[in-house]
């Protein structure tokens, strides 16, 4: 496989895991934000509210796209060391 392929391979792993964090969630019909984001609170909410699950949801939300970042992020550095073995080997 070329260097090439596993940096589009690692290229949509990243766009993957943005897409996933900056996504919007709902807990039980409310908006919370995305899992990096949380939601600006509305003029109506009061300051010292209960867990409403929106943390949960977010927190679950939270891992997978981490997981994708960094499973992104290591196969980009595969293509480099990848390029750079080729570049080596025809020397």
């Amino acid at each position: 496989m070329g260097a090439k392929v596993v940096a589009v391979v690692a290229l949509i792993l990243i766009g993957s895991g943005l897409l996933t964090g900056f996504l919007p969630v709902t807990s039980g019909g409310q908006a919370c934000g995305s899992a990096f984001a949380e939601a600006a609170p509305d003029e109506t909410a009061i300051a010292f509210y209960p867990d409403d699950g929106c943390t949960d949801v977010r927190s679950l939300v939270r891992i997978p796209a981490i997981v994708l970042l960094a499973a992104g992020g290591a196969t980009l550095c595969a293509a480099g060391m990848l390029r750079w073995r080729i570049s080596l080997a025809r020397g």
